[in-house]
């Protein structure tokens, strides 16, 4: 069977066939080579590369993808280049899924589209995942009695390992199901409910790490009454309990399931003790979103965020962004976010960047980020430029099988 060549770069060395050799594919850190006349095939080994995983927040995509500032759309394609140069990745996330649905119609798939091609096709796990590496980790520690702080690993957050070469073609599965009315829905009263709030906070005379445990207390709350209300709706006999259940109470239902002797009731005795422990309030992401509400409590008290029309507005993207920030923070080499979630994020209460290593940029800092990717061009590796030209040859002929699927996708 013939190779379906994506790069021609002559004859071939075994058939002979003129113009009929090139690359194929790549995959891992492989280039592979065939013809498209007979079976002939070669695997030529690529260096091993460094990626920087960064996260671009919604505000980047968003200003890239309307062109009104040169900023963002210069960046972005320096963020595209780099990424086909194989010295970053930039996973877009299910966030960036979400935030999309909430534009108008007529643009919501062109902004996705957008996003994913900067990604190269990366994508982070789905955030709920990421929670469940995270909390089955600190669950596992809890039950021998372990360290009580555990480290992350990037493989919660990136099923596929970023230093593989990326190849010339990804694949992308349309997102479908038209959410943006529901979202819109939870979002407007997920705002008004947070500054419904804003008077009570600005009252309490609390200490940070008092709200950060009030927070995480909340969070733990969350799981345990979503489980009740999932256990409820089995009892009445719903059909549809599994399938409409929140995820926070499929997260309670999997620590259940750890195999050992304990009888059930005892299992969910020992998962509150849990979610009452250090093991639970250290869990990177419960830690990192809970200090965020803390951080705001406190500067209500300070006197701040004052004006509730413009907290409105200031605020409508809140809750994107400290999921965004407190799920994939920790497995970040860097993220551009907006002015608001830099400041807080390098604000000295939480300080991400000294607890995860996660630089953080913004307009506040853009020169720097300008700087960050400045360096990152000048640390590429002459062996990897060389693997470069040869994945994507200077001079190669493009063969006829993919001009005639570019023309019929033009038409389509």
């Amino acid at each position: 069977m013939m190779a379906l060549v994506s790069y021609i770069i002559g004859d071939c060395p075994s058939c002979g066939a003129p113009e009929s050799y090139g690359n194929v594919t790549v995959g891992g850190n492989t280039l592979s080579r065939g013809c498209l006349e007979c079976k002939h095939w070669d695997r030529i080994p690529l260096p091993e590369l460094q990626k920087k995983v960064i996260y671009l927040d919604q505000f980047f995509f968003s200003h890239a993808f309307r062109g009104q500032h040169k900023m963002f759309v210069e960046a972005e394609k320096r963020i595209t280049d780099l990424a086909l140069a194989q010295q970053i990745v930039a996973p877009y996330s299910n966030l960036h899924e979400d935030e999309s649905q909430l534009w108008t119609e007529s643009q919501r798939a062109p902004l996705l589209k957008f996003i994913k091609q900067t990604s190269l096709g990366h994508k982070f796990s789905y955030e709920y995942e990421v929670k469940k590496h995270q909390i089955h980790r600190a669950f596992q520690s809890f039950l021998v009695s372990g360290p009580t702080r555990h480290a992350v690993e990037r493989a919660d957050a990136l099923r596929r390992d970023v230093n593989e070469w990326d190849d010339y073609v990804w694949i992308d599965v349309g997102n479908f199901a038209d959410k943006h009315d529901t979202l819109k829905m939870r979002k407007d009263r997920s705002i008004e409910d947070l500054l419904d709030l804003f008077d009570t906070w600005a009252s309490m005379t609390s200490t940070f790490e008092e709200d950060v445990q009030s927070e995480v207390r909340s969070c733990a709350k969350s799981y345990i009454e979503h489980y009740v209300d999932y256990v409820k709706s089995i009892a009445s006999g719903d059909p549809d309990a599994f399938f409409t259940a929140n995820e926070n109470s499929m997260m309670i239902e999997s620590l259940l399931r750890y195999h050992d002797k304990l009888p059930a009731p005892l299992r969910m005795q020992r998962i509150l003790a849990f979610f009452q422990s250090d093991y639970f309030a250290n869990v990177p992401e419960v830690r990192i979103g809970s200090q965020f509400f803390a951080l705001l409590r406190q500067r209500l008290r300070l006197g701040e965020y004052m004006n509730k029309e413009k907290n409105r507005n200031r605020f409508s993207g809140l809750f994107y962004d400290v999921r965004f920030i407190s799920t994939y923070a920790p497995y970040c080499d860097a993220m551009v976010v907006d002015n608001l979630m830099f400041q807080w994020a390098t604000d000295p209460l939480i300080d991400l960047p000294k607890r995860h290593g996660v630089r953080l940029f913004s307009r506040h800092n853009w020169n720097e980020f300008l700087t960050y990717l400045d360096e990152l061009e000048a640390d590429q590796r002459p062996e990897v430029d060389e693997a470069l030209k040869m994945i994507r040859p200077v001079g190669a002929r493009t063969p006829e099988w993919i001009r005639r699927g570019s023309a019929i996708r033009k038409r389509i």
